[in-house]
């Protein structure tokens, strides 16, 4: 092949190889950020279920000073405990979400680049006013795909990223809790998760009694 095949070759691979890229790219975030929000919300389902229990027992105890402020000290332990996880949650999305961006930011650089070097290439070495337009059409298309792939990534993530501390509420009442208790080997692992037996110190702020029952 000569130089010149060679180079409409080059003109042709390079977009579908950064194409390529930014798709993957894309996909890869997608699917880590649906794999974290289901674990966002599995989370909050199995604390409301502890929660729920715990709040059984405060009614069953409640005549009972020490056992009642016993369940409420472990419920407010078990809520430190529950938040800490949820928020590794949204911060883990807000991390893919932003390494998502970066590769889709690096990728349209490699666009802005190839896009530079065809269009010096027409200016110097092509005297054909209409194959400059027909490249310049050619080359648009591709940024078309470029601002779908950014419009896509804001449209998955804005609501959980964009309200920063209050990302945490966000959509907790669509979740219901249910009307019956776990067994009892299922309870024993939500009691591990949130409010471990070895866990020890005393309680940083009173949690007002109301907010539990």
């Amino acid at each position: 092949m000569d130089t010149v095949t060679w180079m409409d070759w080059l003109d042709a691979i390079i977009p579908l190889f950064l194409l390529a890229g930014m798709g993957f790219a894309l996909h890869r975030g997608f699917k880590k950020n649906q794999s974290l929000l289901v674990e966002r919300e599995e989370l909050l389902k199995r604390y409301l279920l502890f929660r729920g229990d715990k709040q059984v027992r405060l009614k069953i105890y409640g005549d009972n000073e020490k056992i009642y402020r016993e369940l409420l000290k472990n419920l407010s332990n078990s809520w430190k405990n529950f938040k800490k996880a949820y928020d590794q949650c949204l911060h883990l999305f807000a991390q893919n979400t932003a390494k998502t961006k970066l590769a889709l930011q690096l990728i349209t650089l490699g666009f802005f680049i190839n896009s530079a070097r065809l269009f010096v290439g027409e200016y110097f070495f092509s005297d054909s006013k209409a194959h400059f337009i027909y490249i310049l059409i050619r080359e648009l298309s591709s940024y078309v795909l470029v601002a779908l792939s950014f419009l896509l990534l804001k449209t998955q993530t804005y609501r959980f990223i964009s309200l920063k501390g209050e990302a945490a509420k966000i959509d907790r009442e669509i979740l219901f809790f249910p009307n019956n208790l776990s067994a009892e080997g299922e309870r024993e692992g939500l009691y591990n998760e949130f409010d471990p037996l070895e866990a020890t110190g005393e309680e940083d702020g009173k949690e007002d009694r109301n907010s539990h029952q």
